[in-house]
């Protein structure tokens, strides 16, 4: 103790801050604290396993090695709005609501912001953070997001708005289950202490292998100070997972920005809770953005943080603030004006009906996307739509989940650019019909898509057609029509059509939900019916007057004169409630469970349907040195050992990994050690036949694969013409 306070000096003697009771917040901070100096001191690179360093020159080598990490740095300069954001001396104002937001960020706390699609909430947040930090409050952000396509695109916003306003140098990180693959950080681990022995209880490949996961991977975005991601991230920093300490260390003390609150479930967001009152005692602003709270769940969020919301203020956009242990102040209701309406078609509409208005407003030149809630029900949809569409006239793709991570990295690029801002730019800077009198003439295109488009992707198109969803959900999907001023949109007015259930008049519990369709797999039947009592009659949506009656409406306490079925279904949804509630609860409590692994969403959502990743390849030829040559599905290839980890083959199986159900992959489905030591967890390998039938072990399985269609089980009753192209490989401008 002597020798140890006469280098870091004597412990401190105030006692710790009554707030960290009773969930021990100082001393996992500590943890936190102590595995990142330890992972850092065990790289033999910058400290030898086999002698010792004066203490001034451990020191300096300390800093170095802080350095190369990336740490310290990424202070920001004080800027106005303008020229945090602006780009190629293009001017950016602030509008009413990011003022509202930068004027609520003068002291540390909480700030939740809800606004409209579109209306600037990333900016305002990173204005607001950058206004803490140049404050000396914080030192670093994290922007959690729900999925990792909106992480991916926040990823670049943020990039530019960093290259704006850092003052000094600092890296940006971002933090996903498959972000690695993006990342060459590379750090040599070797343990310090070459005496360990595993009878000791130790394992140094296991202390190696997991420094390495977080220096050189998704993770160390966490640490760095400034990252990106997915929410689930930040959410293992509060259940029982390995390492959750390191987690709240690496958040510590920086402005941490929760995107699309909305969107989460009551499992999620029992955590989210959870989260925002461990992220206020590890001293961190903690800013909420969200298009469709309800006034019920801010409160919620900002009791989290021990502030007490005084009145209910049912104004829209709104902005509240506080600091924890007093009252929130009076909340801001910044002037927004009204969109153009937006015509409305909630009704049962044909599948047939859907694929002809959208076929026919391709053919003029409109951009149009249907909504799928299940991926299985995207894929019938995009086989009727290629049957009925004529080539050469319009582009037509699928977006979900079940492609392979490089396949689906392809589409989602090309297509989130071609509906997108950019294409518009470009567009107006080729041609300009005000000076040419004509409209330029170019390719309408039907897009099919699940849920990975409704939020935090800034696409722009003419139509959307959309399954029944929640209503927060379909004002999400609504924020994705005329989000830009177009010259040469081939459209007079954008329209959404919700196609809602046949229901009869008489149906039984089960049997109204089995007519709710797949739709009531992913969603809450009650949820589903309220929504389409509320928004059947209405033909006409005003946005953003209209959010803020529909979200209350949708979500007010059950009518007494319901139907007696609706309220057996409303029953069963607060019995699910109740248990969600208190499995997410259970998960938090750290010192009561067995720690497990920290992969991507373990404990932080509500489990679904099991899944299973295939590696899926052309080809696999075992060499005669350990290795196999595989080759992967667009004809690359590469030589993976047997025996030796290597980065570069890891990159490659992951790229080509897809995460299939269950049970499309055979229960002895093999799994060779080249693949246990560079795949995903849990990972089985997969060669794909000329056909699309998917080998394991030279077994043919149920699972087919189709570029174009992901992986699927073949039913011939509906196939792909095969005269559609793949055109999403050259980007048509």
């Amino acid at each position: 103790m002597a020798e140890l306070q006469s280098v870091f000096g004597p412990l401190p003697v105030a006692p710790p801050d009554p707030r960290f009771a009773p969930y021990h917040s100082d001393l996992w901070l500590l943890a936190g604290l102590i595995t990142v100096a330890d992972w850092i001191g065990s790289n033999e690179t910058w400290f030898s396993p086999k002698e010792g360093l004066p203490l001034q020159a451990a020191r300096s080598r300390a800093c170095d090695a802080l350095r190369q990490i990336g740490w310290p740095g990424g202070k920001l300069r004080q800027t106005s709005f303008a020229a945090a954001f602006g780009t190629g001396g293009t001017a950016f104002t602030p509008n009413k609501v990011q003022e509202a937001v930068a004027a609520a960020s003068l002291q540390p706390g909480v700030i939740v912001v809800e606004g409209p699609m579109g209306c600037g909430k990333t900016e305002a947040a990173l204005f607001a953070a950058q206004q803490l930090i140049t404050a000396g409050h914080h030192q670093g952000i994290y922007f959690a997001l729900p999925t990792q396509v909106t992480s991916n695109r926040i990823h670049r916003r943020i990039e530019s708005f960093l290259r704006n306003t850092l003052a000094d140098g600092a890296p940006l990180r971002l933090a996903h289950g498959n972000a690695w693959l993006e990342d060459n950080f590379n750090l040599r681990l070797t343990p310090s202490f070459p005496l360990w022995r595993k009878e000791d209880g130790e394992n140094p490949d296991e202390h190696i292998r997991e420094a390495r996961s977080w220096f050189a991977s998704a993770k160390q975005a966490l640490l760095a100070p400034y990252g990106v991601g997915t929410i689930d991230q930040a959410l293992q920093a509060v259940v029982a997972v390995k390492h959750f300490f390191v987690r709240r260390f690496a958040l510590a003390g920086k402005v941490v920005i929760l995107d699309e609150i909305h969107s989460y479930d009551i499992y999620t967001g029992t955590l989210i809770t959870a989260l925002i009152r461990e992220l206020v005692n590890l001293r961190c602003t903690v800013i909420i953005l969200s298009a469709t709270l309800t006034a019920e769940r801010r409160r919620e969020l900002i009791s989290a943080a021990g502030i007490e919301e005084t009145a209910t203020p049912s104004d829209y956009p709104l902005i509240t603030s506080g600091t924890p242990g007093n009252s929130a102040p009076p909340a801001v209701a910044p002037e927004w004006p009204d969109r153009q309406p937006v015509a409305l078609r909630p009704a049962v509409i044909s599948e047939v009906e859907v694929v002809e208005e959208l076929v026919r407003r391709a053919e003029a030149g409109q951009h149009v996307l249907w909504i799928r809630n299940t991926v299985v029900e995207a894929q019938d949809s995009f086989r009727a739509v290629a049957s009925a569409g004529r080539e050469g006239l319009m582009r037509i793709a699928l977006l979900h989940s079940r492609f392979p991570f490089a396949r689906r990295q392809r589409l989602e690029s090309v297509w989130l650019r071609r509906l997108g801002i950019d294409l518009l730019k470009r567009w107006q800077r080729r041609f300009d019909p005000a000076k040419s009198g004509r409209t330029p003439k170019h390719k309408g295109s039907i897009l099919i898509a699940t849920q990975i488009v409704e939020q935090s992707v800034d696409i722009d198109l003419d139509f959307i057609v959309s399954d029944l969803a929640p209503t927060d959900m379909l004002l999400q999907r609504v924020g994705r029509l005329w989000r830009h001023e177009r010259p040469y949109r081939q459209a007079t007015a954008p329209e959404f059509w919700v196609r809602l259930p046949d229901l009869p008049a008489t149906l039984d519990t089960r049997a109204l939900t089995k007519a709710l369709g797949r739709s009531a797999r992913v969603y809450a039947p009650y949820v589903l019916l309220r929504t389409m009592e509320v928004w059947r009659a209405k033909t006409e949506l005003r946005l953003p007057a209209d959010i803020r009656p529909l979200l209350e409406a949708t979500y007010a306490e059950p009518a007494a004169d319901e139907p007696e079925t609706w309220q057996e279904l409303h029953a069963q949804l607060e019995t699910e409630k109740r248990q969600l509630t208190a499995n997410a609860e259970a998960a938090t409590r750290v010192l009561g469970n067995p720690m497990l692994d920290d992969q991507e969403e373990i404990l932080t959502r509500r489990k679904g349907a099991p899944t299973k990743s295939a590696v899926l390849l052309r080809s696999l030829t075992t060499g005669s040195t350990g290795t196999v040559l595989a080759v992967a599905l667009d004809g690359t290839r590469t030589e993976i050992s047997e025996h030796e980890w290597r980065r570069a083959s890891a990159k490659f199986l992951h790229q080509w990994t897809v995460r299939a159900p269950r049970w499309m992959v055979p229960a002895n489905a093999p799994r060779p050690r080249w693949l246990a030591l560079h795949g995903p967890s849990g990972a089985t390998v997969a060669t794909v036949r000329d056909d699309g039938r998917c080998l394991f072990d030279e077994e043919v399985s149920a699972m087919t694969y189709d570029p174009r269609l992901g992986i699927f089980t073949e039913r011939p009753t509906k196939t792909t013409p095969q005269h559609w192209k793949d055109d999403d490989v050259e980007f048509d401008s």
